[in-house]
Order: structure tokens, then C-alpha cells, then sequence
């Protein structure tokens, strides 16, 4: 941002405009801004550049430090920064692929994507007679244990991360199949590693079972899954059937992710 930006007072200039340059200086600048420096930099009297921040702090886009008064981005700028990265994973052929996933096997297809300890479902293709899962009742990663996304995402962490993240979300029964006790998740964590596989049957909603493959970068991180739910009833029929298909489809997304 230039030391100081004009932006007169008359009526011509919106009050979009104005609070999209507060917006753009709290974010250049490492610790924030003062209104002061807010009203410095912009050309803006000081009473309109408080009116404004007031407004942003009640959305929270952004959030004043009671120490020194500076104002720092807030929690929904983040919140929206990471919906524009998976939208951007989502894009028109990765959805066109989770189609095919999805008419391949006659079931939902999902793309979730993950963000260090954050996974967030960036796209679904499902139908009316092969809906999405309707029970999403638990924050995912308060059950990355019981969920076969949640379990490639851990399988990717090294072992002190995968440490800290067990200590800080206690894994609890979600059903009386889901996995509680440290030494089996790891267990199981291990064998996603071997055969770069997750398989969840009835831990995170009684009678689903859901099957998923690692989507990579091009360096070789694993940045998501492409997975499918189904009954746990069909999936005892057709799991061979269930893992190829997640298997291509994640091999087509990982070989769109820029």
C-alpha cells in the first residue's frame, strides 16, 4: 500500500470502497493499524475510519488488541481465505472427475481437503437416489479418527504432530465400532500408510461405511481425499469395486492440483 491514499469524503465514494482499503492496509501491514494511521493513510477524518472499524469488528473481519489499540484481521478473513483455497481445489475437471466417481459406482463422491489439522468437504457430486451423508453431527476434526478421510489426513502427519493432535482432540466413541484407544488408531494409521487406503465402517454413523484415497500436490503431500459412502451392507459386496474407483479418482485430482 502507498504511504497515504486519498479517499475523499463526498458522496461519490461508497462505503465499500472505504472499507475494503481499511481492509487492504491492516493486511499489509506485519502488526496491524491504528484508526489513527487508518485515517492518516487513507484521507479519512477520524470519526468515519472509527464508524468503519466498528462495523468490520462486528463481523469480525477484524479484531482490536487491547494492549496497544492496533487492529489485526479477523477470524472471518480466514475463514474466507480458506474457502477460497478449496474452491480453487474444486475447480470444473475435479468436479467433472467426482462425477464420474460417482456414476462409476452409484454412490455420493466427495472431495474434502485438508489444512493442517482442518478438513473441509470442498465439493460433493451426489443425485437424488444416491444422496451425500445427511448426519454430519461432529466436527471433523473432533472425528478425524472415525472418518476414512480423517484417517488418511492423520496417516499423513509425522508422529509428533500426530501426538499433539491426539492430546488436543481426545478421540471419544461416536458409535460403539469407532476406534478410542490410541495404540489400535495407530494401528490402523499404519496400515493406511502400507496401502495408501482408508476404510471406515460404522465408526462415525451407524450402518454407513465410507472408503477414500489420498489426493496429492505435485511434491507428494497429501492435501485431500476423494471418497465415496455407501451402506455398510453394500460395502461388504462391492469394496474392491469402491476402492478402485476412489483410487482413479484421486489420481485424476492430484494430477489437476497445481
Amino acid at each position: 500500500m502507498s504511504a497515504v491514499t486519498q479517499l475523499p469524503e463526498g458522496s461519490g465514494i461508497q462505503s465499500a470502497e472505504r472499507v475494503l482499503a481499511i481492509l487492504g492496509e491492516i493486511g499489509a501491514a506485519p502488526s496491524g493499524a491504528t484508526a489513527h494511521e487508518l485515517a492518516g493513510r487513507l484521507g479519512l477524518t477520524l470519526s468515519t475510519t472509527y464508524r468503519l472499524l466498528k462495523t468490520l469488528e462486528r463481523q469480525d473481519f477484524v479484531s482490536r488488541q487491547a494492549i496497544d489499540h492496533r487492529y489485526i484481521l479477523g477470524r472471518t478473513v480466514d475463514t474466507l481465505g480458506r474457502a477460497l483455497r478449496y474452491q480453487l481445489v474444486a475447480t470444473e475437471s475435479v468436479r467433472a472427475t467426482l462425477r464420474t466417481v460417482h456414476d462409476a459406482v452409484h454412490a455420493p463422491a466427495y472431495l474434502t481437503v485438508f489444512r493442517g489439522e482442518d478438513i473441509a468437504v470442498a465439493h460433493i457430486e451426489d443425485s437424488p437416489e444416491h444422496p451425500r451423508i445427511g448426519q454430519l453431527h461432529v466436527g471433523f476434526a473432533e472425528a478425524s479418527h472415525a472418518t476414512a478421510f480423517g484417517k488418511l489426513m492423520l496417516a499423513a502427519m509425522d508422529d509428533a504432530s500426530l501426538a499433539r493432535f491426539l492430546e488436543r482432540h481426545n478421540p471419544r466413541a461416536l458409535t460403539t465400532h469407532s476406534a478410542t484407544d490410541a495404540a489400535k488408531l495407530r494401528e490402523q494409521l499404519d496400515e493406511v500408510r502400507a496401502q495408501q487406503i482408508a476404510v471406515e465402517v460404522e465408526e462415525y454413523t451407524p450402518l454407513l461405511a465410507c472408503i477414500a484415497a489420498p489426493v496429492r500436490a505435485r511434491g507428494g503431500k497429501v492435501i485431500g481425499a476423494v471418497s465415496v459412502s455407501v451402506s455398510a451392507a453394500d460395502f461388504s459386496r462391492r469394496s474392491g469395486e469402491l476402492e478402485k474407483a476412489v483410487r482413479r479418482g484421486a489420481w485424476h485430482v492430484s494430477a489437476q492440483v497445481e
